[in-house]
């Protein structure tokens, strides 16, 4: 299959107001910092016109489940109280994909667990840009959140963004989002179309079309980025202590030190990745 050109991307987004704004350490939160060890991110999409997503406002067991009476209050309050719900979960989702990088042993999955808390917000153009920190345990990341109409997009990361720390590289984040429709996109193509694009060792990892296509999108984004062959490139599960683990990204068939992560969620694919001055 001839692929031509991308459509979008062309180029994963960069951030430079995100990776100029600070946040306080996690010291100045009497918290401890997990951003000195190497930097890793995670992301999380949400489809804000699935089906699936109605009516959570009004089911009180699913949110004493998943948020914190700090972050209920703080739905109540908010002036869409849905968007504020979604944005909530979807940066726990981030911050658990992260923090399953960095912790010996990948934590149990108890949404309440990690606790959600912003720093600002900021309007641009389309888009509202949420920022803060999740902690989980004493320990904190930081997170932000798009938010366009009909989706938003979530990261977390680990470290500061462009500026070394404790003997560590600077990283830039990247990121995008697209819809599984868009019309010319190699992400799509139907389901055997895709799988043909991949590696044996990729369609181990690969268990849908959603799942085959933010590959394809992830891959595309990369390879655009760092002005590499995509052919160069693979996106694999290793298996790991508990089963799969998070996506591996592999240049020339050796992890190529860029940590990513891939999500996907109703019409919705989404991807983030982190590049330091050594890779």
């Amino acid at each position: 299959m001839d692929w031509g050109k991308p459509k979008t991307p062309t180029r994963a987004r960069r951030d430079p107001e995100r990776a100029a704004w600070k946040p306080k350490q996690p010291e100045e939160l009497g918290l401890k910092s997990v951003s000195s060890l190497m930097s890793w991110v995670g992301n999380d999409v949400v489809d804000l016109q699935h089906s699936g997503l109605h009516g959570k406002l009004e089911n009180h067991r699913f949110l004493k489940r998943v948020f914190t009476k700090s972050e209920q209050s703080v739905i109540a309050r908010a002036g869409e109280s849905d968007i504020e719900l979604w944005c909530l979960w979807a940066c726990k989702e981030a911050a658990f994909k992260a923090f399953s990088k960095i912790l010996p042993t990948p934590p149990a999955f108890i949404h309440s667990a990690f606790e959600v808390s912003w720093a600002r917000m900021t309007q641009e153009e389309s888009m509202s840009i949420r920022a803060g920190n999740v902690v989980y345990e004493g320990l904190s990341v930081s997170v932000s959140v798009n938010l366009s109409v009909g989706v938003l997009h979530a990261f977390a990361w680990t470290g500061p963004l462009n500026e070394p720390t404790k003997g560590a590289p600077p990283a830039e984040l990247y990121h995008d989002l697209a819809r599984l429709d868009e019309p010319g996109a190699p992400w799509s193509a139907s389901y055997p179309e895709l799988l043909e694009e991949l590696t044996s060792e990729e369609r181990t990892g690969v268990h849908s079309r959603e799942s085959a296509a933010v590959r394809i999108g992830v891959r595309g984004s990369i390879a655009n980025t760092l002005n590499v062959a995509q052919d160069h490139l693979q996106v694999i599960r290793p298996q790991g202590p508990s089963g799969r683990g998070h996506p591996l990204l592999l240049l020339d068939g050796k992890p190529s030190g860029i940590d990513i992560s891939i999500s996907h969620h109703g019409c919705w694919i989404g991807w983030a990745f982190l590049v330091t001055d050594n890779d």
